[in-house]
């Protein structure tokens, strides 16, 4: 296979240029260095562009492995077959080559492998070619220990020829094209299950061609939690009558045995087989597509809008163990912390709690307050209200509701023990709640992707696949952004191109030691940054304490000179007018400089931009919801209520929208707009601000139905 043809037409990229990816990739660039430094040599493949041909040249890679494992088990049998040789070289998939090589695959002991081992076949070969009706004479001579009677090794024969049918790939792909024309999923739910997640699928019954991921998902979720039967329903009757047309010889003597042999091969062997291939194939696609939905919504949920130059409070709200309060400066720092013990017990403690809390927000000079999204936030949130209205000094309180998703996850992690080895572990949440909200991509990198509270069905998919995907998003986002290399944790220093965690907690060891890193030429004295790892990751690390003022840009080292060219060949009065001379270069300039220059015109254009707007945050400004007043639980909830709301999650099958009621509320696809809609992602993504109507409560299994139907959106 010419693997990197096939990715070339999968993508419908150019050869070259694919070539050239695949070349550096295998040089051991990474994916945002390629996409951001090496435009010319690839043709302008972007980080999307890379991401699909590094996953697609793995799994070819592993596939191309497969296949020499399979020819090497094929040449140790001794078996020589050019045309089956051929197939599977051709084979695009590995559920193609397991299907040509199944025949010759070492099987464990079966019914047709202990006739064989008897003597059998022999038995089984008469059978196919005899006319005589002789066949209970013949196999009396091949009664054995193991086969004591004729009838014995009649059925022993059959079950050789039943297992031969059985291997037979033409068959498999015969009944897997059929399935998916005219196959069903059906789902029952098991008797006496009290579980009512799943009782969408408690009578189920769908075509598997028009099965989403979503339903595949949960069907094999309700199976794992013992809440659900599934079964694939093919056309048997269809799938029988095309095998005996091949395998019922002409005028046989034995055509009701090979009847029952041919029904047995298909119940017994084939149908159990084709079943769970097909499953596992609808579960792949199921999995791929739930991928791409976390990635999509884990992007947009990184780079939503970081709040700079403010303190913020962190508010962990709660009911039992108090509101969990922690002060940060603008850089993230801890000033202050604080319990509010039972502040929702009667109005006192209420009127108690509100006082501390003036004091403490004069005390910080704190006047932005993230507000943790889980249990009490409702209640916390009318606290809030009531501290601004009935004091003029807190008339400018601004409160954003943050989701809490992987806090308490990170509050007992090494790392947040390392960090705040003093603070008990909600403490430790509150910090990280007013750091997201601060700079949600700093923060939420120091959680498993997994965990912050996107995407659908993450631990019904193979985990490290999933892990592989979601961190080449985080990735992405954090090169995409940029990274401070004296103030950025060893977790989001791990993310940027070329850094592993070893190098990581290396910089800031050396931090530690020598003071802040004054130039990009010092990381090259770091232990274990050598000269790949640099070349990588240089051009993603912001040193504003340097000298250089190209160390504050997106500029890499190796295009320092030609910079400081361009900004001769543009050069103004001041800083402003060479601004406005960079900003006005046409295309004849740009390839006049392009030639004088020896650079290409992408790398050109990336560079006058960072010299116009040197370390630009790509972010936008942040927005919050504002939560409706005097609705703290889903018991009030009305239907018909018009709410705002933020986007948290966005599935396959719609929106989760948190109302601040702790459960989030869904607007399904069909709830979503008056249009037919497919795919939810044009119309909204996690941190989105929209309006939503209440449709539906369902407070047995705390659900909530929303809709964005008729309702003008901001």
């Amino acid at each position: 296979m010419d693997i990197h043809q096939v990715i070339a037409d999968e993508l419908n990229l150019n050869r070259a240029n694919v070539d050239s990816a695949i070349s550096l990739l295998d040089e051991g660039n990474t994916v945002p260095f390629i996409a951001r430094y090496r435009k010319e040599v690839t043709g302008g493949l972007n980080d999307e562009n890379m991401r699909l041909i590094e996953e697609r040249l793995f799994s070819l890679r592993n596939l191309e492995d497969r296949k020499k494992t399979v020819f090497k088990s094929l040449e140790e049998q001794k078996i020589d077959n050019p045309e089956l040789l051929l197939k599977i070289e051709n084979a695009m998939t590995m559920a193609e080559v397991e299907d040509l090589y199944r025949p010759y695959r070492p099987k464990r002991v079966t019914r047709a492998s202990k006739a064989i081992k008897a003597g059998l076949k022999p038995l089984s070969e008469y059978l196919l070619t005899d006319k005589t009706g002789n066949l209970e004479e013949e196999a009396k001579k091949y009664i054995c220990e193991e086969y004591k009677s004729e009838k014995a090794c009649i059925q022993g024969a059959f079950d050789i020829l039943a297992e031969n049918i059985s291997d037979n790939t033409n068959y498999r792909i015969y009944i897997k094209d059929l399935a998916q024309k005219r196959g069903l999923m059906t789902s029952t739910k098991i008797e006496d299950c009290q579980d009512k997640t799943y009782d969408n699928y408690a009578q189920y019954s769908r075509r598997l061609s028009d099965l989403r991921s979503y339903h595949v998902l949960a069907i094999n979720r309700g199976v794992n939690k013992k809440a659900l039967n599934k079964k694939i329903v093919l056309d048997d009757d269809a799938i029988l009558s095309h095998i005996n047309t091949f395998e019922i010889p002409s005028k046989t003597p034995y055509y009701t045995q090979f009847v029952e042999m041919v029904a047995d091969s298909y119940n017994r062997l084939i149908y159990p087989s084709v079943c769970n291939d097909i499953f596992s194939d609808l579960m792949d696609e199921a999995s791929d597509s739930a991928i791409e939905e976390f990635k999509i919504s884990l992007k947009a949920t990184l780079l939503q809008p970081p709040l700079k130059g403010k303190r913020i409070l962190g508010f962990d709200p709660g009911f039992s163990h108090g509101c969990k309060l922690a002060f940060i400066d603008q850089n993230g720092k801890v000033l202050d912390t604080y319990v509010l013990n039972n502040p929702f017990m009667n109005d006192r403690s209420k009127e108690n709690a509100k006082q501390v809390l003036r004091k403490l927000i004069i005390k910080n000079q704190t006047y932005t307050i993230a507000l943790g999204n889980g249990t009490a936030s409702r209640e916390s949130q009318s606290l809030l209200e009531e501290l601004k209205k009935e004091y003029a000094d807190m008339k400018e309180l601004e409160i954003a509701v943050v989701s809490e998703s992987g806090a308490s996850i990170y509050s007992a992690t090494e790392l947040a023990q390392k960090e705040f080895p003093d603070f008990e572990p909600n403490l430790r949440s509150a910090v990280s709640i007013a750091r997201r909200l601060e700079d949600p991509l700093a923060e939420l990198v120091k959680i498993p992707p997994e965990s912050i509270g996107v995407g659908q069905y993450q631990y019904d998919i193979d985990s490290k696949k999933l892990s592989l995907a979601l961190k080449g998003v985080v990735e992405d986002c954090v090169n995409y952004v940029g990274v401070f290399v004296n103030t950025a944790s060893a977790s989001l220093l791990s993310y940027v191109s070329g850094i592993s965690m070893k190098i990581a907690e290396s910089i800031v060891k050396y931090r530690d030691e020598n003071g802040a890193i004054k130039s990009r030429a010092e990381l090259k004295k770091i232990p274990f940054l050598g000269p790949k790892a640099f070349e990588n990751c240089a051009g993603f690390l912001r040193i504003p304490e340097s000298k250089e003022p190209l160390d504050n840009t997106a500029v890499h080292p190796e295009s320092y000179p030609i910079a400081k060219e361009i900004l001769k060949e543009m050069k103004g009065t001041d800083d402003n007018e060479t601004k406005e001379h960079l900003k006005s270069i046409s295309q004849k300039q740009l390839k006049e400089l392009s030639d004088k220059l020896h650079v290409g015109i992408p790398t050109l254009e990336d560079i006058i931009k960072e010299l116009i707007q040197p370390s630009r945050d790509p972010r936008l400004n942040a927005k919050t919801a504002h939560l409706t007043e005097g609705v703290t639980d889903i018991k009030d909830l009305k239907v018909g209520t018009i709410m705002e709301g933020t986007i948290r999650n966005v599935a396959g099958f719609g929106f989760f929208v948190d109302i601040g009621v702790e459960i989030n509320g869904l607007v399904y696809l069909s709830e979503i707009t008056n249009k037919r809609v497919e795919d939810p992602h044009p119309y909204g993504k996690p941190g989105d601000i929209v309006k939503v109507k209440v449709i539906g409560v369902d407070l047995e299994r705390k659900r909530i139905s929303l809709s964005m139907k008729n309702i003008k959106q901001d």
